[in-house]
């Protein structure tokens, strides 16, 4: 799940044969994930940048909103994927300990987590920021 909804970066680097989502016979609201190489994903990137959201759309531009309305974004990406059998999901936040990552702890009951960083000091900080906050 790509959640980091200011950056989506799985369309960036990933290109599925279709990219299309579609609706699930679950609910009004609920999407099937993109499937690529055997494994499940969404992201803001993949949504048609005709839903309202901004920063929609592989070529959605800047994702400019507030925090609950990117808590709103994650939450439906998370719980209105029709993920059915999983055995792991993998979840790319943004940096830092903000309205993301709350929701994510809210919406959540997390088993673990590993963090990924580059080795700038200001990022190492940041990502200690990050881990602390899921302890």
């Amino acid at each position: 799940l790509d959640a980091d909804v200011y950056g989506p970066s799985l369309p960036v680097i990933i290109h599925p044969d279709d990219d299309t989502v579609r609706r699930s016979p679950q609910g009004a609201a609920m999407v099937f994930p993109i499937e690529h190489e055997g494994v499940k994903m969404i992201s803001l990137g993949f949504v048609s940048p005709k839903s309202g959201v901004p920063g929609s759309g592989a070529d959605g531009g800047a994702s400019v909103m507030r925090g609950p309305m990117a808590g709103r974004v994650v939450t439906q990406l998370l719980k209105g994927t029709d993920w059915g059998e999983l055995d792991v999901l993998i979840l790319d936040l943004p940096p830092g300990t903000g309205d993301v990552q709350l929701t994510i702890c809210q919406e959540l009951t997390l088993s673990g987590a590993v963090s990924v960083t580059t080795p700038s000091k200001l990022a190492v900080a940041d990502a200690i920021k990050g881990v602390e906050m899921f302890d």
